[in-house]
C-alpha cells in the first residue's frame, strides 16, 4: 500500500473571510481519503502546500513552508484548481490511481 500524499495546510488569521475557508479543506479531505491533512510546519516537504486565506489578499505566513505542490485558495473558485493539484501530487508521488 502505498504511502499517504502529505497535506501542509496554513490559513490565514480568517480577519476578512468572504467564504468558508474550513469547509472548502473538508471539501478536498472528502474528495481525497488517501491524502492526510496536518496544519503546515516548516522545516517538513509536503506534497501538497495549501494556503488557504479567506480573501484575495491570501495573508498567510509561508515564511520555512515547502511543497513538491503549492496551492492557494483564495475564494471559493479555487476549489477545483487545489483538488487538480491535489490528485496530480497523488498520481505523480505514489503512483496513486483515482
Amino acid at each position: 500500500m502505498a504511502e499517504p500524499v502529505a497535506v501542509g495546510v496554513r490559513y490565514c488569521g480568517g480577519c476578512n473571510p468572504r467564504f468558508d475557508r474550513v469547509a472548502e479543506v473538508r471539501r478536498l479531505e472528502a474528495a481525497c481519503p488517501w491524502a492526510v491533512f496536518e496544519g503546515a510546519r516548516p522545516g517538513v516537504c509536503y506534497d501538497l502546500l495549501l494556503i488557504v486565506g479567506g480573501c484575495t489578499a491570501c495573508c498567510p505566513s509561508q515564511e520555512g513552508l515547502e511543497g513538491r505542490y503549492r496551492a492557494e485558495i483564495r475564494e471559493k473558485t479555487d476549489f477545483e484548481q487545489a483538488l487538480a493539484l491535489l490528485r496530480r501530487a497523488g498520481e505523480e508521488h505514489h503512483d496513486f490511481q483515482g
